[in-house]
C-alpha cells in the first residue's frame, strides 16, 4: 500500500512539472530565416537578371542577402530553419525565437502585423536594411507598382523608430558607406581589437534613419556619410513590449554572398576582389545571432 502511494504522489509530481513547464519556444530560441516570394518578386522588379552588362541575379538578387546569413549560421554552427511567407501568416512564427528578415523588402500587411504582434509578444526580429518597406499592394503611382508601407506607429519600420515618409538613403550623399562602432558590447562585443580607428568596412549604401535620442542613445554604431552631420545609427537596438528587435541600417549580409559566391548554383561574377572583405562583418552577424538567442 505504501508502494501504491508513493508511486501515485510521484506520478502526480511529473503531471505537475509537465504542466507548468512552457512550451518548447518558450525555454529554446530557434532561428528562423525568411525566404519571402513576395521580396523575391520585389526583387525580379528591380534588378535585371544576369548578363554582359549585369552583374545581378533578377529576382535571385534577393538570395544574396537571405544566404548571407546561411553562411554565417551554417559556419558557426547554428541551427536553423528556412521558413516562407505562410509560415508568417498561419501561425508557425511562434515555434520560433528568433527571426531574421534580410532585406526583406516586400511584405503583405497580414505578415507586417503577425510579425509586429510576434514581436510585442516576446518574438526577437533581427531586421537589415530596406526590411518591410513595400506592400504587395499595386499602386500605379509608384515606379514599381508596389505601395509603399505605411508610417508613423504602423509597419514593421516603426519597430525600430523608422517612419517610412522619413527615409532616405545614404546613396544621396555617397555610393558606399562605412561603420564608426561606438559601443563594443552585446552584438558588437567581438569586433573589439579587430578594426582600425573602430570603423568597420562595408563600402556600400545604407538607410538613414529618423533623427531620434532614442535612436542615438540605443545605437551600437554610426553610419560614416560624408557632407552629413547629423547622427545616422547603423546598428540599433529597441524593446517593442516584451520583444527585442536588432535592425542594420545597412547589409552586412550581401558582402558574405559575394566572398564566398552565394548562391553557388547561379554565379555572376563581377570582376571585383571579395576575398576577406566580409571578415569583420562575419563577426558582427554572428555575435548578434547570440545576442539575441540570449537575451
Amino acid at each position: 500500500m505504501k508502494l501504491k502511494r508513493i508511486c501515485l504522489l510521484l506520478a502526480l509530481i511529473a503531471a505537475w512539472a509537465l504542466s507548468e513547464r512552457p512550451a518548447w519556444s518558450q525555454t529554446v530560441r530557434t532561428v528562423a530565416i525568411l525566404d519571402s516570394a513576395n521580396t523575391r518578386y520585389y526583387f525580379g522588379l528591380h534588378y535585371p537578371p544576369c548578363s554582359p552588362s549585369s552583374y545581378f541575379l533578377g529576382a535571385d538578387e534577393y538570395q544574396r542577402y537571405f544566404r548571407g546569413w546561411e553562411y554565417v549560421l551554417q559556419t558557426n554552427h547554428i541551427p536553423y530553419t528556412i521558413i516562407y511567407d505562410a509560415d508568417i501568416t498561419n501561425g508557425n512564427l511562434d515555434n520560433f525565437g528568433l527571426l531574421i528578415l534580410s532585406n526583406t523588402a516586400s511584405l503583405s500587411d497580414a505578415e507586417e502585423k503577425a510579425i509586429e504582434r510576434w514581436v510585442r509578444d516576446g518574438g526577437r526580429l533581427l531586421a537589415t536594411f530596406g526590411t518591410g518597406y513595400k506592400d504587395v499592394v499595386t499602386d500605379p503611382h509608384q515606379l514599381d507598382e508596389l505601395k509603399l508601407q505605411s508610417g508613423g506607429t504602423s509597419g514593421l519600420h516603426s519597430l525600430w523608430h523608422d517612419p517610412l515618409s522619413k527615409l532616405f538613403t545614404s546613396q544621396n550623399f555617397a555610393p558606399g558607406i562605412d561603420v564608426r562602432i561606438s559601443s563594443y558590447a552585446g552584438p558588437t562585443a567581438g569586433l573589439f581589437g579587430q578594426l582600425n580607428n573602430n570603423v568597420l568596412s562595408y563600402g556600400a549604401s545604407a538607410n538613414l534613419l529618423v533623427q531620434r535620442p532614442e535612436n542615438v542613445s540605443n545605437a551600437y554604431g554610426f553610419l560614416i556619410v560624408p557632407n552629413y552631420s547629423k547622427p545616422a545609427p547603423a546598428i540599433l537596438l529597441t524593446s517593442p513590449a516584451s520583444g527585442l528587435v536588432l535592425y542594420f541600417s545597412f547589409s552586412p549580409e550581401y558582402l558574405v554572398s559575394k566572398e564566398f559566391n552565394l548562391p553557388v548554383n547561379l554565379s555572376c561574377p563581377d570582376g571585383q576582389t571579395w576575398t576577406g572583405r566580409s571578415t569583420q562583418l562575419r563577426i558582427l552577424m554572428r555575435d548578434a545571432v547570440l545576442f539575441l538567442l540570449n537575451n
